[in-house]
């Protein structure tokens, strides 16, 4: 089953291999990136920073709809990492049973109309309006880089700032 999807641009490096891994008791980790599915020398730089003990499987994003189906029957406990909203958002319909998405780093890249949610998040306008998305389809965002941290409810940060104009942050 999928036990943990998260959002973070660096994708997987130490951190969350070695943290959410143990936390969850995660066995097996889906990257989902068409760039790094393409890419063999990502792909083995991304093999070492997995946990010997996890298996490591790749995908596109067209493609993984088998993928996850098949890891939503099995009793493999699976953590699914996607770089962006934007693939989150079209990977999330294969996952009927996701109530809950983490959000680990954002980093800028390069966008002008942005929003620094935290130190590590930084959102743009369409991530905003994928999130509302999320909210109406009952699944929670939470912001945590590592398990220990206090969790951040993305809702909660955009409720208390009802009218972010993401035009004025840069």
């Amino acid at each position: 089953m999928i036990t943990l999807f998260r959002i973070d641009d660096r994708l997987l490096h130490g951190q969350v291999a070695r943290s959410w891994t143990r936390r969850y008791r995660i066995n097996k980790i889906i990257i989902i990136n068409n760039e790094v599915a393409n890419d063999e020398f990502s792909k083995m730089t991304l093999c070492l920073a997995k946990p010997k003990e996890v298996e490591l499987k790749f995908s596109e994003v067209s493609k993984c709809a088998q993928l996850l189906y098949a890891c939503e029957q099995s009793q493999e406990r699976v953590m699914c990492i996607v770089n962006s909203f934007s693939d989150a958002n079209l990977v999330i319909p294969y996952i009927p049973r996701i109530k809950t998405i983490n959000i680990g780093g954002l980093r800028n890249k390069g966008e002008k109309n942005v929003i620094q949610i935290t130190g590590a998040v930084i959102l743009c306008k369409k991530d905003i309006q994928i999130a509302h998305q999320w909210f109406q389809q009952e699944i929670e965002v939470e912001i945590r880089q590592i398990p220990g941290e206090k969790e951040l409810k993305l809702k909660e940060v955009l409720r208390n700032e009802k009218d972010i104009d993401c035009s004025s942050h840069a």
